[in-house]
């Protein structure tokens, strides 16, 4: 039974045996049929690579060829807009979650994102103005981001003067200059980019910024002042109503006497006896601006009365106490300035703390506080765009605005009907542009600020050599050549600049630019003329 038993066993592992064998001989044929289609497929697979390479090693050639004049920035915000461009494979396999990630990504390469709110946890951030004391707490301790306030509509303030206030320097001029400079400061003609602020330093006896600014910031009220005191006896002056102005007086509560009085006392502080640094530049600035401003017709730019406002006040301040040497001077010789603000932005920081001592803190006079009648809010903010924006026209910062505001106009032309450019992005831009507008300007007045600009170089150089100090770019008195300064400047910063914002600003492109273009030809010719002397 045994024996019968164990032979039953062995009878069917030899049946399983067999079984397996023909298993294994028929996976056998099947393998090598597969195997055959394999080296098939990989056959043509590696067909397809390598065309692959050659066309991804020419499409290589073509971006290099693109983008070889982008910056690194600039170069991946190419890469990410080549993702999400519309109808492409990537485009179409992204959320729009993951689409509005990399849009965001894009921004704060460009430096777009200046929201603090952008780098706060997003439990956080989401309920910032509903938070609890202690949530607020860490948002403004560690985030910078205050409570909200809710605005309150403003009524004109009483302490506005009379409409007949007129500045006291005004009152001493003769008659015919009064009439002149009426012509001059009129609302139409200080809109103008062709205007000439070294005809109204002249005429003012070098008090440009101070007649200047009246007339910008007080209008329509300073207009009518003029208008009102150069008509002929018994002619009625035009309404106030029916003139144009920015009307900051009665919509920002500000007094006009202390608002004169905070401009004067500004302009007594440049050094006059800077060749380009001068209050005669920062006037040349506020006009420049101004010019700007009041060329803006696109209604995505939506910029505050407020925001007007700090940015043409940023301009009057923007160079006070100038000292007529540079930041880099300041830094190499170990200044007081450079000491005390830590070798950032130096002279930039010095000037709007120069501005604003004398209305805040202790040191501060009543009698040029142009922010008392203001809600506090409003002080705040005005406060801080103007420190911002003065310190944007640190040069050393000019390329990367010039990406910011590049990704700024990106975002705005892909979003056409959803981005709005809100002053806080576009203004500092503006100002920065108009503190280098000089060679944008018509020619005579182009060549008398780039004379007094190497004047004021050369001065430097002068001292930097003296002291042992490295030579600044463009200092040294003995190698630079006037016209290749301008033409490298144009090329480079100049130029670029006002073709962005001319994308933001058609009036730029169309009445500026052109002007750019001349005075690049002309300072060019100047470079071939003095080789032929030479030779």
């Amino acid at each position: 039974h045994d024996c019968t038993g164990q032979w039953a066993k062995f009878d069917m592992k030899n049946s399983i045996l067999s079984a397996a064998t023909v298993t294994v001989a028929a996976l056998k044929v099947s393998t090598e049929q597969k195997s055959k289609e394999c080296i098939t497929l990989l056959k043509a697979a590696s067909a397809t690579v390598s065309a692959l390479k050659g066309s991804t090693e020419q499409k290589s050639k073509e971006y290099s060829a693109q983008t070889s004049h982008l910056s690194e920035v600039e170069e991946g915000v190419l890469i990410i807009n080549s993702i999400l461009l519309p109808g492409s494979p990537t485009y179409a396999s992204l959320s729009p979650a993951q689409k509005a990630g990399l849009v965001n990504v894009q921004q704060i390469l460009l430096g777009g994102s200046k929201d603090q709110c952008d780098h706060v946890p997003a439990p956080l951030a989401s309920h910032c103005g509903n938070n609890s004391q202690y949530e607020n707490y860490v948002l403004a301790e560690f985030g910078g981001i205050s409570k909200s306030t809710k605005c309150v509509s403003k009524s004109s303030s009483s302490t506005i003067e009379e409409k007949s206030y007129v500045l006291e320097e005004w009152a001493m001029l003769a008659p015919g200059i009064k009439r002149e400079l009426a012509a001059r400061l009129s609302w139409d003609a200080l809109s103008k980019w062709t205007f000439d602020v070294f005809e109204i330093n002249k005429l003012t006896n070098g008090r440009a910024l101070l007649f200047m600014g009246w007339a910008i910031l007080a209008s329509p009220h300073a207009q009518h002042a003029m208008q009102a005191s150069v008509l002929p006896e018994g002619m009625s002056s035009p309404s106030l109503d029916d003139m144009d102005g920015y009307d900051f007086l009665e919509n920002i509560n500000i007094s006009q006497s202390i608002l004169c009085n905070f401009i004067r006392s500004i302009e007594e502080d440049y050094n006059h006896e800077n060749a380009f640094h001068n209050s005669t530049h920062a006037a040349d600035v506020l006009q420049s601006t101004h010019s700007i401003l009041t060329s803006i017709e696109d209604e995505r730019i939506v910029i505050t009365e407020l925001e007007s406002f700090s940015v043409l006040l940023a301009a009057i301040i923007h160079d006070v106490k100038h000292p007529g040497r540079s930041n880099d001077f300041q830094v190499n010789n170990q200044t007081e300035y450079a000491l005390r603000y830590n070798n950032r932005s130096v002279l930039e920081n010095m000037h709007v703390s120069s501005a604003f001592s004398r209305v805040i803190g202790e040191h501060k006079d009543d009698t040029l506080n142009i922010f008392q009648d203001m809600k506090p809010e409003e002080a705040t903010s005005c406060r801080d765009m103007c420190i911002e924006t003065v310190l944007q026209t640190d040069m050393a910062k000019h390329f990367s605005i010039m990406s910011e505001i590049k990704g700024l106009h990106m975002k705005t032309s892909q979003h056409a009907t959803e981005q709005d450019v809100t002053g806080a992005k576009i203004l500092p831009f503006i100002l920065h542009a108009a503190d280098i507008s000089n060679p944008a300007r018509p020619r005579r007045t182009a060549i008398e600020w780039t004379d007094r600009c190497l004047r004021e170089f050369f001065e430097q150089g002068d001292e930097e050599k003296k002291l042992g100090l490295p030579i600044s770019p463009l200092c040294d008195r003995l190698e630079t050549k006037r016209a290749e300064s301008q033409v490298g400047f144009i090329k480079f910063v100049v130029r670029p600049t006002f073709e962005l914002l001319g994308m933001f600003i058609p009036k730029i492109e169309e009445e500026i630019n052109p002007i750019i273009e001349s005075n690049l030809t002309f300072w060019e010719s100047e470079i071939v003329s003095n080789q032929l002397r030479i030779e």
